[in-house]
């Protein structure tokens, strides 16, 4: 049975414990089945902390990363930012044991803010391959998933569509490392949102349901009904996990371009963003 999880990016960049306890408790009497933690963001000391919380409150949790491409790169030609990428997701996959959660997302195939002004070379390619498959050798050690999220074309160029990273994950090889597949890259990167997802379907390890807008589940054209009525067609049974920012946190805004609200209340995504999905899951994707 799909689980519906909602990250907490749309408030913080920064979960902490003793902050964010009341958070957790909204989301669950909403009717959340977990939240979505930014697992390279989170001190070591303060996992196990967070862990037990999620268990108070009764939600589990999937993990994301996204890695700055000054600092860390899979795909760099410099083998400093190649090795610094792999320790960052070492450390994001501790952490996501460290929560009890089973799985890690996010656009890991490469380091973001960085732009050749050409597509991937074959051996940035390669090298991305190589890092990622040294992260995922890691986490499969330790129980851990990992699905890669291609990101549109303004924000990454190494992979931009399922089909993409349908070749990358082959050439990874692992069986614990597939792929995210995200409604508002997919409204964006694919020739036909049903026929891309059909075709990866056996490597979609998690997805995100997100606006075109990035506001509120159901308010823009990303997220259709027919969505979930495709979900159940090919037989996911993962996480449906919403991804929504606003202006609340300002370090996103610059690097996600969200220059004005969406709706009237910061809560409003996750909270009538679940009604939306369960609404449709139940109705199979009927309007």
């Amino acid at each position: 049975m799909m689980r519906i999880g909602m990250n907490t990016l749309l408030w913080t960049e920064n979960f902490r414990t003793e902050e964010h306890q009341g958070l957790l408790w909204k989301l669950k009497n909403w009717g959340f089945d977990g939240v979505e933690l930014v697992a390279d963001a989170i001190p070591a000391a303060e996992a196990s902390g967070i862990a037990s919380m999620l268990r108070e409150v009764g939600l589990q949790c999937t993990t994301i990363a996204s890695l700055d491409a000054n600092v860390a790169d899979p795909a760099s030609k410099n083998p400093m930012l190649r090795r610094a990428a792999a320790d960052t997701l070492k450390l994001a996959i501790r952490n996501t044991k460290e929560l009890g959660a089973e799985l890690l997302c996010g656009p890991l195939f490469q380091g973001l803010g960085r732009f050749t002004g050409r597509g991937p070379e074959p051996e940035e390619w390669n090298y991305a391959v190589e890092t990622i498959r040294e992260a995922g050798e890691y986490a499969q050690d330790l129980g851990i998933r990992l699905a890669l999220e291609p990101l549109n074309r303004f924000e990454m160029y190494m992979v931009n569509t399922l089909r993409e990273g349908m070749r990358f994950c082959r050439e990874v090889g692992l069986p614990n490392v597939g792929l995210l597949a995200d409604t508002h890259h997919g409204n964006i990167e694919e020739s036909d949102v049903e026929t891309s997802w059909r075709e990866a379907a056996e490597l979609i390890y998690h997805v995100h349901i997100s606006e075109n807008h990035r506001g509120v589940p159901g308010s823009g054209h990303a997220v259709p009904p027919a969505l979930f009525r495709l979900l159940q067609e090919i037989d996911y049974d993962g996480w449906l996990t919403i991804e929504a920012f606003s202006q609340t946190v300002p370090g996103l805004i610059p690097r996600l371009h969200i220059w004005r609200a969406y709706s009237e209340h910061t809560d409003d995504a996750a909270r009538l963003g679940i009604d939306y999905i369960r609404r449709h899951l139940k109705a199979g994707g009927t309007d």
